[in-house]
């Protein structure tokens, strides 16, 4: 069998590489609303029936802009009728609505860490200056490359594919401040995880769970987003041009769905530590109390403790001085029981608290 002409040879490795594109932005973009679908239900329970707050804007930008976004991503990849102008505004759209998709996740992290520490101020101080010189360092190096592409359009079996024409040998360099930013949050992530065990465990109790949630949540979420932006940046510096969007949507669909899963796991250990500590064949007799009675009452900033030892507290991941909340009602009084005393149910004691 005679082997083909280079010419035909680049031809097919072309539209291959035009495929691997389209189905690697199909893959992700099921990733996202496959995840909306499975915790939508908690959204609408933990989310919506909760109080405004800055933990529930966060939310939801972070939830429905990547969804946004990666559905006019979708057009750009699959639309018959592509011009070179569309194109280049695409490269563009795609790469600044990326980093922002990016940014909205690593500050839920950095409320996440502020409250695992306590609302340390010098903590803080050190996130924000890193997030601020990552953020800016990549966006620079974002708007110096994007500015001086262009782009045209490659005519392939039913349609059309926008191939970008002039990327720098050293657009790579963009994942580096935010892989190093990362390599911080997890680097803190760790350290605190390990002071909490070490502790006295005395001090968690019936919280030792909420603490393994928010652990455990943030350190996969560390796993994860590294590797996926450290795949961005080999596949950057090693793979042609026609593959560098490959990665590009993973990195926003596993930014916006773990940063998501962060909130909603810890909101939902929190609404069940919080709950009357009666059996539960006690607590479904109680009459006239429904989950979102409880959930209006949490979420409105008027139950829990938090702190690793100081008198910080959250609201829905706003970070408010204990010394700074006014008297507020007492929660709803569920009967009581004349089977057990409350040394039978256990102090509820959490090292801190994120509603």
């Amino acid at each position: 069998m005679s082997t083909p002409p280079p010419f035909m040879h680049a031809i097919i490795q072309g539209l291959t590489h035009f495929e691997v594109t389209r189905y690697a932005q199909m893959a992700s973009t099921c990733i996202i609303f496959y995840d909306h679908l499975l915790t939508f239900e908690g959204e609408v329970e933990l989310i919506w029936k909760a109080h405004w707050s800055m933990g529930k804007v966060l939310f939801l930008l972070n939830r429905y802009y990547p969804a946004a976004s990666v559905v006019f991503n979708n057009y750009g990849l699959f639309s018959p009728t592509l011009t070179p102008s569309f194109c280049t505004r695409f490269f563009q759209w795609q790469g600044w609505t990326g980093l922002i998709a990016c940014m909205l996740a690593e500050v839920i992290l950095q409320m996440r860490l502020y409250a695992m520490y306590s609302l340390n101020k010098a903590v803080l101080a050190l996130m924000v200056v890193s997030f601020v010189a990552s953020t800016v360092t990549s966006g620079w190096i974002m708007h110096t490359i994007l500015g001086k592409i262009t782009a045209t359009t490659v005519n392939i079996p039913n349609g059309k594919f926008c191939m970008p024409i002039g990327i720098s040998d050293h657009f790579y360099t963009f994942w580096i401040p935010m892989l190093a930013f990362e390599f911080l949050l997890c680097v803190l992530a760790l350290i605190r995880g390990f002071q909490a065990f070490i502790s006295d465990g005395s001090i968690f109790r019936r919280g030792r769970d909420l603490v393994r949630v928010l652990l455990r949540d943030s350190v996969l979420y560390f796993l994860v987003i590294g590797a996926t932006y450290m795949t961005c940046l080999l596949v950057w510096i090693a793979g042609p041009t026609s593959l560098l969007e490959v990665p590009i949507g993973f990195s926003v669909a596993m930014s916006c769905v773990l940063a998501n899963r962060l909130i909603l796991n810890v909101r939902e250990m929190n609404r069940n530590l919080e709950r009357p500590q009666l059996p539960i064949q006690q607590q479904e007799k109680i009459p006239g109390i429904t989950d979102s009675d409880f959930m209006d009452y949490y979420y409105s900033g008027h139950a829990g403790t938090l702190s690793f030892g100081n008198q910080g507290s959250l609201t829905q991941f706003e970070m408010v001085n204990s010394s700074q909340m006014v008297d507020r009602p007492p929660p709803p009084e569920p009967p009581q029981s004349d089977t057990r005393s409350s040394s039978d149910l256990g102090e509820y004691v959490v090292p801190f608290r994120v509603l």
